[in-house]
């Protein structure tokens, strides 16, 4: 036996649907059906060829987009509230050695740090005090687009100090003097 739609065999097997393509296949003849039974006929086959055509454009367009990415795609989410920080590279500021970073004892407080910021026309100098800091060692910086992390490591303490830096200057030079961090940007 063939179904009627598909055309594809069905074997002899009583089926009330084609296995292949979901038509009916025991139908009634159009007069034992009622007004209300060929409306819902003619709309579920409405809805059948919509919801075939769907998932056929739905398949293509993955396809489509799966070869135009090569099976990766790209998520971007912006926020008009806060602005994007960027890591950017620079030859004077260095990410911390995680090796060294995952050997420091963890602090028992964290402190924040008063910062005394001086800005000149294409300048920014900073000066941060940061009491038990003896090298420049314990000291890491992390330059980003607009702004700047410092955090400083004592046996018990962490000094962590986060300042607003102008996009357009760049960390050119960094001291340790009597326990104070002196920072300096410019173009």
């Amino acid at each position: 036996m063939k179904c009627k739609s598909c055309k594809k065999d069905i074997g002899a097997e009583q089926w009330k649907y084609c296995p292949h393509c979901g038509e009916e296949l025991a139908k009634k003849s159009v007069y034992s059906y009622g007004m209300q039974d060929v409306a819902d006929k003619m709309l579920s086959g409405i809805q059948r060829i919509l919801m075939r055509k769907l998932f056929t454009t739905l398949a293509q367009t993955i396809r489509q987009s799966e070869g135009a990415n090569s099976g990766s795609f790209r998520v971007k989410i912006t926020s008009s509230k806060r602005p994007m920080a960027h890591a950017t590279k620079q030859t004077t500021s260095q990410a911390p050695d995680m090796t060294t970073a995952s050997k420091r004892p963890t602090p028992k407080e964290t402190i924040e740090p008063k910062a005394d910021i001086t800005k000149l026309p294409g300048k920014l100098k900073i000066n941060i005090p940061l009491p038990g800091i003896e090298c420049m060692d314990d000291i890491d910086i992390l330059k980003f687009e607009n702004s700047c992390e410092i955090r400083a490591y004592t046996e018990d303490k962490l000094y962590f100090k986060i300042i607003q830096t102008p996009q357009n200057l760049n960390l050119f030079e960094k001291n340790l003097n009597n326990e104070t961090l002196i920072l300096e940007f410019g173009n």
